[in-house]
């Protein structure tokens, strides 16, 4: 495991994070700048490329006009970057913001699916997590693991040897990285145990996308300590979050339909293979399953998909948290208190939705639930 430079991975306790990761060139300066007024301690980018603008484009933006939000991809996958494409766009963004910068990482969902393809392969996925942190810090990786880092998609290019000429590299790194520069972490984004565990041994950081109910991050966060043991590694060494629709409002009604595309999103990827993973109440399998045969990949993450018709009030009060701004504090702080250290919160699930209404929600949860909930 390459922790960086500094040789420790990164945490900070209690941390809110806006999740919510749209990004569009032209507006996320103005973004920016108020979550960072707002007391938000981090901001996802999504990384979906034919849903939103480029993620290190609008980080760059971002960079320029804040001075401590942090800034994380939420996620990217390894199909669609090559790593050391990845590193080098990380590695931009640290150095332009002052070491803000987070890789936020899972298997591919939206962006593989607009290009026609499926969650990238568990075996590449490791193999992308190692090679992408040997890059981040600094090392050279040999050119037949990057190679099996993109699952062998550039066998038909030829290799430089093959030209013959006087003198060509022999490994692969980031020769521009400025020594000082402290290591980009790397978060693991995970729902069952087999990204469980890959983050566990590879990465810095582990953010389970389970739901808001705490017996399942319990669940998962053991299962992360227990994979962190086994491969040698000490499991305080590594920051875990979990990630978290939230409804605020005193309308519960307002709250779920609010958020209705996000729990539709998170819960699906605990039955991407029909069978739901982890700890599951029996009353919730029947909802999962119509979600994995149910959901439409053209309205992903859109409040009046279909998706959102197949969850009962009674499962989304279970697997989000909605409510008034005193619910919040108090699962937030649940959440926090089984060694969670960072919440990703994902307040709405479509950029088509009033944005005066959402403004009010963001500067709501400003002012009654970041002071409590952080303590």
């Amino acid at each position: 495991m390459i922790q960086g430079r500094s040789g420790k991975a990164d945490s900070h306790r209690r941390e809110l994070w806006d999740g919510t990761a749209f990004n569009y060139a032209d507006t996320i300066a103005e973004v920016m700048r108020q979550r960072e007024d707002q007391g938000f301690d981090g901001r996802n980018f999504g990384d979906s490329q034919n849903r939103y603008s480029d993620p290190f484009v609008c980080m760059g933006i971002a960079a320029a006009v804040t001075k401590k939000i942090k800034f994380s991809t939420g996620v990217t996958n390894p199909v669609t970057r090559h790593p050391a494409v990845m590193a080098s766009a990380f590695g931009a963004v640290q150095l332009a913001s002052g070491g803000r910068a987070y890789v936020g990482i899972a298997r591919g969902d939206s962006a593989l699916a607009h290009i026609g393809m499926a969650p990238a392969p568990v075996p590449v996925f490791e193999k992308y997590v190692d090679v992408l942190q040997r890059y981040l810090a600094g090392t050279a990786v040999p050119f037949d693991e990057v190679d099996a880092a993109m699952g062998g998609r550039h066998a038909d290019v030829r290799r430089s040897d093959e030209l013959h000429i006087g003198a060509v590299p022999t490994a692969s790194r980031m020769q521009w990285l400025p020594g000082s520069l402290p290591k980009v972490p790397l978060d693991v984004y995970a729902t069952g145990p087999k990204i469980i565990s890959i983050g566990a041994r590879l990465a810095d950081r582990v953010t389970f996308a389970v739901g808001a109910q705490p017996g399942r991050i319990q669940w998962a966060m053991n299962l992360a300590r227990d994979e962190a043991r086994k491969a040698g590694r000490d499991p305080d060494a590594i920051s875990y979050g979990a990630m978290v629709g939230v409804g605020l409002d005193d309308n519960p009604e307002r709250g779920r339909k609010r958020i209705a595309g996000v729990v539709a999103v998170s819960s699906r990827f605990s039955v991407m293979h029909r069978t739901p993973i982890g700890p599951i109440d029996a009353e919730d399998v029947p909802v999962f399953q119509a979600l994995h045969d149910g959901y439409d990949m053209n309205k992903h993450s859109v409040t009046t998909s279909n998706q959102t018709g197949l969850l009962p009030d009674w499962f989304m009060d279970k697997h989000a948290i909605i409510g008034p701004p005193s619910g919040a504090v108090d699962r937030l702080i649940e959440i926090f208190e089984l060694g969670i250290e960072r919440i990703v919160l994902l307040f709405n699930a479509s950029h088509h939705e009033a944005e005066d209404e959402i403004n009010a929600v963001y500067r709501r949860f400003s002012k009654e639930v970041i002071p409590k909930a952080k303590g």
